[in-house]
């Protein structure tokens, strides 16, 4: 039985709560572009955190030990506030928005703003949120999750990453418009 989430949980919650359902503990696959992992958080993103926060460069062994608030600040960070998660008014779409970025990587802006029409300088500035913002939410979330599902169907085709897709589509259609469906199957509303 799927159970339904009713607890009042602010959008950066909700969303964390959803992310942190789909990443496992540490992986080092060399097939991965990213490298080292450990909850979804890559080596070179804590150590690019570290360095911001003026705090000595990570070990390996410091990214296996991350503390779920560090977990948690690499998440506001380096991806939520650098895509003004916060800024955008429909929340699906920030979350589509986030989890892509999460997922892919920062460089995955450019693809979202030539979804929309605007230049892809790689940045959530004024223009890609005024954009983002003139759409209704299901008509901009649509264009998002088609946008994705097609950059993964992509990025399958490169390296090794073919063994990878029937599980980031999976995550993919775990992120509905109007809810969040966690790893474990609840529903975050």
């Amino acid at each position: 039985m799927i159970k339904q989430l009713k607890v009042r949980m602010t959008r950066i919650e909700k969303y964390s709560r959803f992310c942190q359902s789909f990443e496992g503990g540490w992986a080092n696959d060399p097939d991965d572009a990213g490298g080292a992992t450990m909850k979804g958080v890559t080596y070179a993103r804590f150590c690019e955190y570290r360095r911001a926060k003026g705090l000595r460069k990570p070990t390996l062994t410091d990214l296996r030990n991350i503390t779920d608030k560090e977990w948690s600040e690499v998440l506001r960070w380096g991806f939520w506030d650098v895509v003004k998660a916060d800024q955008i008014k429909d929340e699906w779409c920030a979350y589509m928005i986030v989890d892509w970025c999460w997922h892919g990587g920062l460089g995955k802006i450019k693809n979202i703003q030539r979804l929309i029409g605007v230049k892809d300088d790689g940045k959530i500035g004024p223009i890609t949120l005024a954009k983002l913002n003139s759409y209704t939410g299901k008509a901009l979330f649509d264009i998002l999750w088609r946008g994705r599902e097609n950059n993964l169907k992509y990025v399958a085709t490169l390296r090794n990453n073919k063994k990878y897709l029937n599980g980031w589509l999976r995550r993919l259609r775990c992120i509905q418009y109007g809810k969040l469906i966690t790893n474990g199957g609840a529903t975050i509303q």
